[in-house]
């Protein structure tokens, strides 16, 4: 059964080069994410589809911002967070590819770059805000690296419910979950370290929209601040 029965699916992302890997341990803490756990950079893009190939383009600097319908735990408020200092085109194209996107239409995609740590005093929350939705067209969730941990491990459930997953997998490094956002609700488990060292995750989160449903600019912003004042 394909992507496009299943709505999901587990995929093979081309390897990030070094000055990519080494990044994940130069990010920036969350600020909106208690206790040091989760460390992030974000970046907003233009994309399309050229006759040759997928074509990335970075957007001019926003603020990440959800609205209180998709996120309880912070949704509605504008979160201001570093830009990302590499470039993910070659595995944003992939993801592309592998999601069967439309090559007529022009996309617009949100990628964040983190890192969740755990130790003996910071748990590895995966999720803060729980299974949810993000309200976004299709999601993908990349794993680049898992170092010292268990757990971490990706969850589908069936919409209208937040428990018995129909699908769980810990993703491998260069393996990414892909799946259509309004079909089901997604998580992850928390990690927990294998030694006193502690360990850590790296991912992506990955969001395509098309172009006249972006999750970007001022308009956006607006609509996402007063849903949460009407929630």
């Amino acid at each position: 059964m394909n992507f496009q029965q299943k709505k999901f699916s587990i995929i093979n992302l081309p390897p990030l080069n070094k000055n990519a890997r080494d990044e994940f341990a130069q990010l920036p803490a969350d600020p909106y994410c208690g206790f040091g756990q989760r460390f992030r950079r974000f970046s907003q893009f233009i994309l399309f589809h050229s006759g040759e190939g997928w074509q990335l383009q970075k957007l001019p600097h926003r603020p990440f911002i959800q609205s209180k319908e998709y996120n309880s735990y912070i949704g509605g408020v504008p979160r201001e967070l570093e830009p990302l200092r590499i470039d993910p085109s070659l595995q944003i194209a992939s993801g592309a590819e592998q999601l069967g996107l439309n090559t007529d239409t022009v996309y617009q995609v949100n990628v964040h770059q983190c890192r969740v740590i755990t130790n003996e005093k910071i748990k590895g929350i995966s999720v803060p805000e729980g299974p949810h939705r993000d309200g976004h067209e299709y999601g993908m969730l990349a794993v680049f690296d898992r170092f010292n941990i268990k757990g971490g491990e990706s969850q589908l459930f069936h919409n209208g419910t937040r428990e018995n997953p129909f699908f769980t997998k810990i993703l491998e490094p260069n393996q990414a979950l892909i799946y259509e956002d309004g079909e089901m609700v997604h998580s992850a488990t928390d990690i927990v370290a294998l030694s006193s060292e502690g360990g850590y995750r790296d991912i992506w989160i990955v969001a395509y929209n098309s172009w006249n449903n972006r999750r970007y600019g001022p308009e956006f912003e607006t609509r996402a601040k007063q849903e949460k004042a009407n929630a």
